[in-house]
């Protein structure tokens, strides 16, 4: 495909956001299958099978991250404001995206009876994308540290990841981060 820039750069932004919304979406719909009694994986299976959505970015999880889509749907919110629209969609999937970092949070509160502080929690997963490195603004960092920082102990494992990042001690295999553990996240 041949563009002029406007429209390359759009196409970019546009792209990363409706993967974004995606997630975002997916996220929301675990949250009202949960409140209904709804099982989110038959719903997600569902949703897959019409071609026009598909299976891809359908799996509820912590949020999305890394270094494109929250980089991207800023830059086309502000793209947007600056040519004079107010860009509520996207702003709405940066939000429930937010939210889900605390969401995931609760669960764990409530797996453990109400209260982090003090509890041993393992967590698979450290990076924004599983089979890769990369941590910018990794989804499993955020909740991860907001455990800490209500005085849960974690214990990461990340098969692309060999030492303590962020803060975050790193076990050498899956099975150390979780012994002791009373909970077990997969955040990736």
């Amino acid at each position: 495909m041949v563009t002029d820039p406007p429209s390359a750069e759009t196409i970019k932004y546009a792209s990363n956001a409706f993967l974004a919304t995606k997630i975002s979406f997916v996220n929301a719909v675990a949250a009202v299958c949960e409140a209904v009694g709804a099982d989110v994986n038959d719903v997600v299976l569902g949703m897959g099978y019409d071609r026009r959505i598909g299976q891809e970015f359908l799996r509820p999880g912590p949020g999305f991250g890394g270094s494109c889509f929250p980089k991207d749907t800023s830059a086309l919110i502000k793209i947007a404001e600056d040519a004079g629209y107010d860009f509520r969609l996207l702003k709405g999937v940066v939000e429930v995206n937010h939210e889900q970092f605390e969401r995931v949070v609760r669960k764990a509160a409530n797996a453990l009876g109400g209260e982090v502080a003090g509890k041993r929690i393992a967590a698979w997963g450290v990076t924004f994308k599983a089979r890769t490195d990369d941590t910018r603004m990794s989804p499993a960092i955020e909740v991860i540290h907001r455990l800490q920082d209500l005085g849960a102990v974690v214990t990461a494992y990340d098969p692309a990841i060999k030492a303590e990042i962020e803060g975050i001690p790193v076990a050498e295999d899956p099975v150390k981060a979780a012994e002791g553990a009373e909970l077990l996240l997969v955040l990736t």
